[in-house]
């Protein structure tokens, strides 16, 4: 069987099958041996780096002026099998391309999508033609374990260093001003610092399965067994 390394942490929950099992990975020895489970019940901690808001702007239908929305208080993403010390903000979604913003028929598909947890819980990644833009903020140690989303992700880290590794071994230190283009590969995360937290926002576009050599690199996400296996130990 495949080695999955083990990270000894809880990655975050999604929303999409994986279709099939990725290649042998490289030790994620260097990341926290100590940390521990989160509750599923448990509520994300609270960042040092402070709640986003967001601001958004729209149109008079009387003037046609540009106008604010009112502003939005980005709640944090509750995670069953989060990382422990890891927060979501997801600061805004889109549903369709080309995007219609006539009679803000955005707005109203992103209220269908409430900017908190999924019903199920978990993080929720964009399909094709589906885009999120996203703060992450991870806690001093923390780590996120190798995973693949069927996504192009671009990011910015804001605050502290990030260490990104891919199933190859290779490794990159990210700092302030970084930026980072995911093109559909499998990677961890680890915060490398054990006093500071770090933040990158990233935007997210749905895509199909990258093909590498003819091959479909389908999305990766291991935790969903983890929490098929809790749900049939809860069901029995």
């Amino acid at each position: 069987p495949i080695q999955i390394p083990n990270t000894n942490q809880p990655p975050l929950q999604a929303h999409a099958e994986p279709s099939r099992q990725p290649p042998k990975m490289p030790s994620q020895s260097n990341m926290d041996p100590d940390a521990k489970e989160a509750s599923t019940s448990s509520p994300p901690p609270t960042s040092p780096l402070g709640t986003p808001s967001r601001h958004t702007t729209t149109h008079n239908p009387t003037t046609h002026l540009s106008v604010f929305a009112p502003a939005t208080t980005l709640p944090p993403t509750l995670t069953p099998y989060g990382t422990v010390g890891m927060v979501v903000f997801d600061a805004y979604k889109t549903f369709s391309s080309p995007l219609d913003m006539t009679a803000e028929a955005d707005i109203a598909a992103l209220k269908q999508h409430p900017d908190g947890p999924a019903p199920a819980g978990g993080v929720w990644f964009p399909g094709v033609n589906e885009t999120v833009l996203r703060y992450c903020d991870w806690a001093p140690n923390s780590t996120l374990a190798f995973h693949r989303t069927e996504t192009i992700d671009l990011g910015v880290v804001t605050h502290g260093t990030m260490e990104l590794t891919l199933d190859s071994g290779e490794t990159r230190l990210l700092r302030i001003g970084d930026t980072l283009v995911q093109r559909g590969t499998l990677h961890a995360w680890r915060n490398p610092s054990a006093t500071e937290w770090a933040r990158v926002v990233f935007f997210l576009l749905g895509a199909p399965p990258v093909r590498v050599g003819g091959e479909e690199q389908a999305e990766y996400l291991p935790w969903q067994d983890k929490d098929k296996a809790q749900g049939a130990e809860e069901s029995g």
